[in-house]
């Protein structure tokens, strides 16, 4: 009979054991929901009465309301890589987007500075040449230009004569910079910015100017940038300046921009095979190691290919020979 009472004992508790781990997974559901409750004490009927379950019973109870899972880490589906656009693209897209600009004049003179003559050689005064240089250009329209060799007094009188341009670097980095000066028409570009690109010269180290424009009437930039590279038998350091000089072109590529150069390179077929390398174009004739259709000289002009070239002219007309020993470039370019 004990043994009996034992039994009943066992079994009662077994039962709630397996109700009490159903509620202990839930016990607030089961507070808030009767018939879970009562799922979950077998001896209580959805009327209150007594009722009896054997094991089997319970082992076939529905099983608890929650369930805990490990949890897993959900990661997110990978973007599609975006392909970066070319060089070719990037600037098809800028050139969409660039406003144009209508026919405009680009010079570039090696002016033969005050300190190579001095009234010598049959050149008259570097300050007299240099007055005569500034008719010259202001008389072609130019409202760019690239000056080499252009010294100080001299530069005084041309900003004394066209007073309507602006001149970088000038005199605002000493005398260093004013050799290398860019010009520009105030009443035609607007300065953006302006920056200089350090390059060897003789032996010593030259600022030369990088200067961004934009144009008056229509909003259109352009990059101007003005070298001139050492003379002679200095091969090495116009091969070293000519990299950097390059290196800087790419750069700027890259930001959509037209670009202008110009400059005394003091080479020839070398210089515009290795500039027009890269996206510019000779604006003064020849093409990618094709040779202009006159005894190409030291001195170029480049630029973008979205710019039309509508003339040029290299040229040692009067009063070219009695300004300086290299030839006057011009050339009328349009933004497309």
């Amino acid at each position: 009979m004990a043994a009996l009472g034992v039994l009943v004992v066992l079994s009662v508790l077994g039962v709630g054991v397996l109700a009490g781990g159903a509620v202990g997974q839930g016990s607030a559901a089961l507070k808030a929901d009767p018939a879970a409750a009562e799922a979950a004490d077998p001896t209580q009927s959805g009327e209150g009465e007594p009722t009896s379950r054997t094991a089997a019973d319970a082992s076939s109870s529905p099983p608890g309301r929650y369930k805990v899972v490990e949890a897993v880490r959900i990661k997110p589906a990978p973007e599609p890589k975006k392909e970066r656009p070319s060089l070719a693209e990037r600037a098809e897209r800028a050139r969409e987007t660039t406003p144009s600009i209508s026919d405009f004049g680009v010079a570039m003179l090696n002016i033969l500075g005050s300190q190579h003559t001095a009234g010598a050689d049959g050149y008259a005064s570097g300050t007299s040449r240099a007055y005569a240089a500034t008719q010259m250009l202001l008389g072609r329209g130019a409202s760019i230009i690239g000056f080499s060799e252009i010294q100080g007094d001299q530069l005084a009188v041309f900003t004394n004569n066209a007073p309507a341009f602006d001149v970088y670097p000038g005199t605002s980095l000493g005398s260093a910079g004013i050799p290398t000066s860019v010009a520009w028409d105030t009443r035609v570009w607007r300065l953006v910015s302006a920056s200089t690109l350090t390059i060897p010269f003789s032996g010593q180290q030259r600022p030369s100017p990088v200067v961004r424009l934009a144009n008056v009437a229509t909003g259109a930039e352009v990059y101007v940038l003005n070298f001139h590279n050492s003379p002679g038998g200095m091969e090495g350091e116009r091969d070293q300046a000519q990299a950097i000089e390059l290196a800087k072109i790419r750069e700027l590529e890259a930001t959509g921009v037209p670009i202008i150069v110009t400059g005394d390179f003091n080479e020839k077929m070398e210089a515009l095979c290795a500039f027009t390398a890269t996206s510019l174009q000779s604006a003064v004739g020849g093409g990618y190691c094709y040779p202009p259709p006159y005894s190409p000289r030291v001195d170029w002009i480049f630029a973008s290919e979205s710019f039309s070239v509508n003339s040029y002219e290299v040229t040692r007309a009067a009063p070219v020979p009695y300004i300086t020993d290299h030839h006057a470039l011009f050339a009328r370019l349009s933004l497309r």
